[in-house]
């Protein structure tokens, strides 16, 4: 049942992500906000966030797909900023980027380019200094891009084994036809490899990448005005040019259509795509609301779920534009479901509210959810840069504000109008991902790699003076979190992180558990199962009244052995006794369970047959012993056996206060937070002696390769594990650690850099170490075409053996522990961030500054400890190779 939820969440999240919906305002009065206009047209705005020391700047070029004469030739253009400038080799812009913590990145969208870096504050003037070497000095010579055509080719190869990609890319090439939002923004193998050249990528970027065509948005821990200074003093010197026409866009009627792609899902997905007014539409704001309305929990759509007609009801934007946006109304059925009936379903939906309208009193809910969340924005310096990006660069507002008060405007009449005028199926497109499965795992014993004396072709040029100087004491951080640990009289952990960014609370629990451990086999799957009942009331509420509940107060809970509330800081009493409510008196009702347990059954049929599965299931019995626990799956047998009896079984032996650690950050204090948590949870108690639920101790593992085919990949993820008995809280952490980050993290890594810069095998390639309480294992990951797979794990294992042999250069070992320890405030920007990692130390019983301690010793790493920590954990001949798609050719 983890896979089909697996694919839930990932179907959520990338519909969701592929068109930012709406930028989401902030509460600019409670943020230091300034802004600048330069002589030369580049707007900057600089909003201080003090949550952690950290910085997110965002270049925004205003320019993407659209204004392109060559299918991905914004794209290319992209990947050939970071090849490098007169004032800043590629090498150096690589390196110095991996030194800041290896946090930067780019994207290309139909209307705007935005590359952004996120680093420690005191790394600021860095980050503007690389940014100004590349806005109008870029090499973009048809040397380089001779190599990074063969490294983009492996990025469409990877999107077109991508379902998702494949379904978003028939649905936009329908609903904006003739308009250049249909334009192909990755781009093709043949247009890289035949059409694109030097000539034309200076041709688009001497067009549009010029100061006054850009938006730089600056966000975190530092100063507004001195900001402004330094950005002046790095682009000041660009001048002002004219731009060309924008491309004129010309709607036309959308056609009738469907289609059906293959999938290597678990389930069948039907999706039915409506074109939406853009955001310079007045409707704009009502389509939004409009598909949080449908979207929520107590809408018909999601009674489809409840009632057990589809496995999953949702409704999900997509990539919006200013004279267009559209969504999908997506359905999730058991794999041979008819696709009309899916259909028909959510046809049914929209036609009843297009009838009678939309529930006035939901609408007023999103509304309200949406100006609430507003405030959430600044408890991540990286979202808040992209809020501000999206807003000010994308929609053209002065800032996030505006579009609350676009929002509040809404009326229940404007919503009506919206669903009635534009969901509208005589124009609707409909696209089924229906799964294509192939056979099973094919398992043989073998090495895989053998000994190469090859020599990585590496070349790093020397750092800058100024990168030099900014990077020659790195040194210990000093602790920047002060958590409050204490444990409350149940002896549930509770640990308190007050924070005054914004006015809200947020809390995550956890529930140390496995259901593999204490569940019984035969009824595999009753975890999950439990999870998916949580929603559908408790003993006080029923799931409309609970859900009720929560709109009042614009907050959002979830349940299950990982549990959440965010609520804002004024509501946060009866938002901690809904969550105890929903958490500690689940409703468990007899007739939901039915419907649940049935939709699991019919789900898991396809579950076993899908590749993920059978990858998941093959590795781990090529890696671990057959009594591990890691070798018990659930099965549509073993979730057939499950009766609410089990549910209720399952719940009292794994949901205990003594296993549980909560974190609680934002704007409440420590005393505040036990006090409220004592009042909701205190009288939650356990039963009998606290469970072992760590995974045991296992022996090394043997050499073995594995093959799951993938019908529908036209490109290969090839992984190496191994299990090893590194255990988190080894002296040795350090030194891999470090290893690591010189071999196989980031830009700037060996593998990265031999494998994809150099050779272009590969769209990415890394490497990890991973321990836990009892138990690690190291492994490699990469993607690439099947006829290029041998000649990258050739480069790869050549690499490793190289640096087992003879460790790392002074610069990449001095590299690894800067990107290290930079990486310390990066994983503290965010109020997800902190809590991830106090939870994670508090269950592997580490010290809550443990990041502390690991710092300290990897500063002082030598190569000679990198040297004999890899010979001591790594074995090169032991390799689990698992390729799921076509094979090696």
């Amino acid at each position: 049942m983890r896979y089909l939820r697996l694919v839930l969440s990932i179907l959520a999240f990338v519909l969701g992500a592929a068109g930012a919906s709406h930028a989401e305002s902030v509460d600019t009065a409670a943020l230091g906000v300034t802004r600048a206009t330069l002589p030369n047209g580049l707007q900057v705005v600089v909003v201080h966030d003090p949550l952690a020391p950290v910085v997110t700047a965002v270049l925004n070029y205003k320019v993407g797909s659209n204004e392109q004469q060559y299918a991905g030739q914004a794209h290319a253009l992209e990947h050939m900023m970071f090849r490098g400038s007169p004032t800043l080799s590629e090498s150096q812009l690589s390196d110095i980027s991996e030194l800041l913590g290896g946090n930067n990145d780019a994207d290309t969208e139909a209307e705007i380019t935005q590359y952004f870096f996120s680093a420690p504050s005191q790394y600021l003037d860095l980050i503007l200094r690389m940014e100004a070497s590349r806005m109008r000095d870029a090499y973009l010579s048809q040397k380089d891009w001779n190599i990074e055509k063969n490294a983009i080719t492996q990025e469409v190869t990877q999107d077109q084994s991508n379902w998702q990609w494949r379904l978003l890319f028939k649905v936009s090439d329908a609903l904006y036809a003739g308009t250049p939002y249909q334009k192909n923004g990755l781009g093709t193998i043949d247009g890289f490899q035949h059409v694109i050249d030097s000539e034309k990528l200076h041709a688009f970027y001497n067009s549009w990448y010029h100061p006054n065509n850009a938006v730089y948005v600056i966000t975190g821990d530092v100063d507004g005005s001195s900001t402004i200074a330094e950005v002046k003093k790095y682009f000041s010197r660009f001048k002002s040019t004219p731009l060309p026409a924008r491309s004129r866009v010309v709607l036309r009627p959308v056609k009738k259509s469907s289609a059906t792609i293959d999938s290597n899902l678990p389930v069948d997905v039907v999706s039915v795509a409506f074109r939406l007014p853009g955001w310079n539409s007045k409707d704009y704001a009502a389509s939004q609301i409009l598909t949080d309305v449908l979207d929520d929990e107590r809408s018909k759509l999601f009674d489809l779920q409840v009632s057990g007609k589809l496995l999953e009801a949702q409704v999900a934007p997509l990539e919006s534009h200013p004279e267009a946006s559209g969504t999908l109304l997506l359905g999730v059925a058991p794999i041979g479901s008819n696709v009309q009936s899916v259909a028909d379903e959510l046809k049914s939906v929209i036609e009843a509210y297009k009838k009678d309208g939309v529930p006035a009193d939901l609408v007023e809910v999103e509304k309200r959810r949406e100006v609430a969340s507003d405030a959430f924005k600044a408890n991540s310096i990286e979202d808040l840069a992209f809020a501000w990006s999206d807003a000010v660069a994308k929609y053209g507002l002065s800032s996030p504000d505006q579009e609350t008060a676009q929002i509040q405007a809404v009326t229940v009449n404007d919503v009506n109008r919206v669903l009635r005028t534009d969901f509208n199926f005589d124009h609707a497109i409909t696209v089924a991902a229906i799964p294509k499965h192939g056979g099973e795992a094919q398992t043989s014993e073998e090495p895989i790699a053998k000994e190469s004396n090859k020599l990585t072709l590496q070349h790093h040029d020397p750092l800058p003076p100024w990168a030099v100087d900014a990077f020659k004491n790195v040194q210990v951080p000093k602790q920047s979190l002060s958590p409050v640990d204490e444990t409350l009289s149940n002896g549930m952990r509770l640990i308190v992180v007050p924070e005054s960014v914004s006015h809200t609370v947020v809390v995550s629990g956890s529930i140390l558990s496995s259901e593999a451990i204490q569940a019984p086999k035969k009824e595999q799957g009753v975890a999950d199962i439990a999870t998916q009942l949580f929603p559908f009331g408790t003993a006080t509420y029923s799931r409309v009244e609970l859900r009720k509940q929560l709109d009042d107060i614009a907050a959002d809970v979830e349940a299950g052995t990982s549990f959440s509330l965010t609520a804002l800081s004024n509501e946060f009493d009866r938002g901690v006794a809904l969550l105890a409510d929903e958490e500690l008196h689940p409703a468990f009702p007899a007739q939901n369970f039915a419907i649940v347990k049935q939709q699991s059954v019919s789900a898991m049929a396809g579950v076993v047959s899908s590749p993920d599965y059978r990858e998941a299931v093959a590795l781990n019995k090529a890696l671990y012993p057959p009594d591990d626990p890691l070798q018990v799956q659930a099965t549509q047998e073993s979730v057939s056996t499950v009766t609410l009896d089990s549910v209720k079984s399952w719940y009292a032996t794994a949901y205990r206060p003594d296993m549980t650690t909560v974190v609680v950050i934002g704007d409440v204090t420590p005393d505040l937070a036990k006090a409220t948590f004592e009042k909701y949870f205190g009288a939650w108690k356990a039963s009998g002696a606290k469970p072992n639920v760590y995974l045991p101790p296992v022996p090394n593992n043997k050499a073995s390769t594995v093959q799951v085919p993938d019908p529908t990949r036209v490109q290969s993820q090839v992984t190496y594990t191994q299990t090893n008995a590194l255990t988190r809280d080894n002296p040795d952490w350090a030194s891999l650690a470090v290893a690591n980050a010189s071999f196989g993290s980031g830009g700037s890594s060996i593998l990265f850099h031999d494998v994809r810069d150099v050779h272009g095998l590969v769209y990415g390639i890394g490497s990890r170490f991973d321990a836990h309480k009892y138990r690690g294992n190291f492994g490699i990951y990469f993607a690439s075409d099947p006829n290029k797979i041998i000649a990258a794990q050739n480069l790869a294992f050549a690499d490793l053996s190289g640096i087992m042999k003879n460790g790392v250069s002074e610069d990449d070992l001095a590299r690894g522990k800067a990107m290290l320890v930079s990486q310390i405030p990066l994983r503290q920007q965010s109020f997800s961030g902190i809590a991830n990692q106090l939870i994670g130390y508090a269950e592997l019983q580490l010290p809550l500054d443990q990041y502390v301690i690991d710092a300290q010793r990897e500063v002082g790493t030598t190569n000679a400890s990198v040297v004999q920590a890899l010979n001591k954990w790594v074995r090169p001949n032991d390799f689990v190779r698992v390729i799921l798609g076509p094979g090696p050719k």
